[in-house]
């Protein structure tokens, strides 16, 4: 079976890794190769790890033994045992890991993003089109396309996706005194009157990701250049305790990205026709569930567990198929949605929670 695959992201590579392994041929269809620069790093839950290396792909990255919750002094506050397996990674490792898992890099096509469907009266999928006015046609479509997914604006172009309360600043630098002071640990330093924290997770031998957690109501963002990101970002924590000062100093804040979550609530349902809905694409989380990328990758294995191999599943067996995979994966994601509000709801209280923020 053919598979035309939209977004290059971890969503995208794990399904062509996957449906691959299922005998079926993919494509990958990605807007830009920066893209896959993009990112800084994230917390891997052992679920994720596991399928990963279940399908041959090598995942770096530190292993995560304790949560640390501190006030801006660095008092710890509360302290947990993560998740057995846990690790942090950086996001560039993990696609590169992805990538060389492919059988070819060929099956890649990049500045070929997404720009429409056409539908037959049934509602399939009857040929894709790109941006630049390339026309595309294949058995299964799957949009891992991100949280402003043009295949999901599509099939529900009516269903509400708030831009979060809670914004994040995410940057990364290379400090080998942090990553000392860290160890293996997964530390997050919380402001008193709630509403703002910044987290400390390294990610490989030399480098360690720092993200601002804000109420954007409380804190207006900043502007969309490094020098108003370095402001903001002083100006709140750039007093706050050890190694919170110095990694802000050794940070290059042109790479600092400021992330705009949205809220919105499940999908009725992840598919329709031959067309799948994987990742961000289907159920973009809040990042307090630190849930998005190990769900991303269940999705692609479940996608395809669902679809089995070639000659099992006929034209007429692909919806069939896909609405196996939409109940499994909205089962699973639905807590995770739930849990995500409740956690936010939480961080923006005075004196906020300062529980692990890992959905389970």
């Amino acid at each position: 079976m053919d598979v035309a695959i939209f977004g290059a992201g971890v969503a995208g590579l794990m399904s062509a890794i996957a449906l691959q392994a299922r005998g079926h041929r993919c494509h990958i269809y990605e807007r830009a190769r920066q893209s896959q620069q993009m990112g800084m790093g994230f917390i891997l839950v052992p679920e994720g790890i596991n399928e990963l290396r279940r399908f041959g792909v090598e995942v770096a990255g530190v292993p995560t033994l304790h949560y640390y919750c501190r006030n801006e002094a660095g008092e710890v506050l509360y302290e947990e045992i993560m998740p057995g397996g846990a690790r942090s990674v950086r996001r560039a490792d993990l696609i590169a890991g992805l990538v060389n898992a492919l059988p070819s890099r060929d099956v890649i096509t990049f500045d070929a993003a997404l720009d429409g469907l056409e539908f037959s009266p049934a509602g399939d999928v009857v040929a894709a089109r790109l941006v630049p006015g390339k026309q595309i046609q294949a058995d299964l479509y799957v949009a891992a396309d991100g949280g402003r997914s043009r295949a999901r604006q599509t099939l529900f172009p009516e269903w509400p996706a708030r831009e979060a309360q809670v914004m994040e600043l995410v940057g990364i630098a290379a400090c080998g005194r942090a990553i000392e002071w860290a160890g293996h640990n997964f530390n997050k330093f919380h402001a008193q009157g709630g509403g703002l924290a910044v987290g400390v997770v390294p990610v490989s031998k030399e480098q360690v990701v720092w993200y601002m957690q804000f109420d954007s109501r409380q804190f207006p963002p900043p502007a969309e250049s490094a020098d108003a990101r370095r402001d903001f970002v002083t100006r709140l924590a750039g007093t706050w305790a050890h190694p919170i000062p110095l990694l802000l100093s050794l940070t290059d804040f042109s790479g600092v990205h400021l992330w705009r979550p949205v809220d919105t609530d499940v999908l009725p349902h992840f598919h329709q026709g031959n067309l799948a809905l994987l990742g961000d694409a289907a159920h973009p989380l809040s990042p307090f569930t630190s849930q998005g990328v190990s769900s991303a990758i269940a999705d692609a294995v479940a996608l395809a567990k669902c679809v089995t191999a070639p000659q099992a599943v006929p034209e007429s067996g692909i919806a069939e198929a896909l609405a196996e995979y939409s109940a499994e994966r909205r089962a699973q994601c639905a807590p995770f949605l739930a849990q995500g509000r409740v956690l936010a709801h939480d961080f923006l209280a005075p004196g906020s929670s300062v529980l692990l923020p890992i959905a389970q």
